[in-house]
């Protein structure tokens, strides 16, 4: 019998810290497959060590590195190709010629992306009837795989749809210098299935894209790490915690700002970093709250310190979300969450049973509302603390999530 193969097309992963929660997955994958190969597509040139332990059947094929730039005359009309698809298909014709060498650009990266993929698997003699094709973001990479589909040298591919890649409006990526994103229409086109990571996003695509064969819904998950520990503070301090980048979109000076005007003794902690944590640390202005930012930390430590220390309540204040692991991860813990109501994240903040919702548009007097009633009846957490592990174990345990969908796909 021939051997079942998953070439997986990640960001970065498993290089750096990015894309962490690949990890989770590809335990799970590993499993299913006989053999995996994880192609970083954007990971150009570096000279860096692997950031992550990967189980023995899985290889990382670091093609990017050696890419050989293909023949412009076979580049050029399979882009023509492809350039008129998108073009017919578009409200902003005009621009997109005015753009189409940068158009061009893009398209030439991806074949060639794809062509050393092609190389690297007749080099290697796998068998191309065994091998599934999966790219984890519906973006560059699943652009690569719709090219090497169009050029029949794959029969089929699958792809996951988070955030980033799937609500381009809400993240402003559509605008006067980017009207168009870059072949939207044609990964659409060539992609067999997209697995969306919440139901929210499976009817965005649903009813904005109608075209596309076929979406499914798969949330990710989190390991089972174990309840967060009765409070054993006594002097008092209600514990928060937020986990993320510190942007923009993550928006925690709001946080900081809400609890000063509160005024009450709060002890927040803070897992990552960005390039707005001078105005997060500035956002904090009450002596009663105690704010401590502890940067970049390994996955495994944050866990850890769920798993070890009480806290009352986990904190995402996003503008925009797919529907976020770090949410997960704090209900599989039993902890409470406050949240906006961006996208898929109600599927795990149920308002008054797993946690509290706020608008994404929220004004400081409801976050100073909702904050000075939980934090004021720091009591009635209890329940939400019960029901918030409940959901862990109804929708986002890795065991049964990560299992249904590596048997997926080893249909593909």
């Amino acid at each position: 019998m021939s051997e079942k193969t998953l070439i997986l097309l990640t960001k970065q992963f498993p290089y750096q810290h990015r894309e962490q929660y690949v990890a989770h997955e590809l335990v799970y994958l590993a499993k299913s497959f006989d053999r995996v190969f994880i192609y970083p597509h954007d990971h150009f040139g570096k000279e860096e060590k692997i950031s992550f332990s990967l189980p023995e059947n899985v290889e990382v094929i670091d093609l990017n590195r050696q890419i050989i730039p293909e023949k412009k005359i076979a580049v050029f009309k399979s882009f023509i190709s492809a350039f008129y698809f998108e073009f017919f298909r578009t409200h902003s014709k005009w621009w997109l010629l005015k753009n189409a060498m940068r158009f061009y650009s893009i398209y030439a990266t991806q074949f060639a992306l794809g062509s050393g993929l092609e190389r690297f698997i007749e080099q290697n003699k796998l068998d191309k009837k065994n091998i599934v094709y999966y790219s984890y973001w519906f973006s560059a990479s699943a652009l690569c795989l719709a090219i090497l589909k169009s050029r029949k040298r794959i029969s089929r591919f699958v792809s996951r749809a988070h955030a980033l890649d799937l609500y381009h409006e809400d993240w402003g990526l559509l605008n006067e210098k980017t009207r168009v994103l870059p072949f939207r229409n044609f990964k659409q086109k060539y992609v067999d299935v997209i697995f969306s990571i919440s139901n929210h996003g499976k009817k965005y695509l649903n009813k904005k894209y109608p075209s596309i064969r076929e979406v499914e819904v798969n949330y990710l998950g989190v390991k089972d790490e174990g309840l967060n520990p009765e409070s054993t503070i006594s002097d008092g301090l209600f514990v928060i915690v937020t986990c993320s980048g510190i942007d923009d979109n993550k928006r925690i000076h709001l946080l900081g700002e809400s609890l000063s005007r509160l005024n009450l003794p709060v002890n927040w902690i803070h897992f990552g970093d960005g390039h707005q944590k001078a105005m997060a640390l500035k956002s904090v202005s009450s002596d009663l709250v105690q704010f401590e930012v502890k940067g970049q930390t390994p996955n495994a430590e944050i866990r850890k310190f769920y798993s070890e220390h009480h806290i009352d309540l986990f904190v995402n204040l996003s503008r925009v979300e797919g529907l976020p692991v770090t949410i997960m991860e704090a209900l599989s813990h039993g902890i409470p969450v406050l949240a906006t109501r961006a996208n898929g994240t109600p599927e795990a903040v149920v308002d008054g049973i797993t946690g509290k919702l706020v608008e994404v548009d929220f004004n400081t007097k409801t976050l100073d509302t909702v904050l000075n009633e939980i934090i004021s009846n720091s009591g009635k957490l209890s329940s939400m603390r019960i029901e918030a592990r409940k959901l862990f174990a109804q929708k986002f345990d890795a065991d049964k999530n990560y299992i249904l969908f590596a048997d997926a796909l080893t249909k593909y």
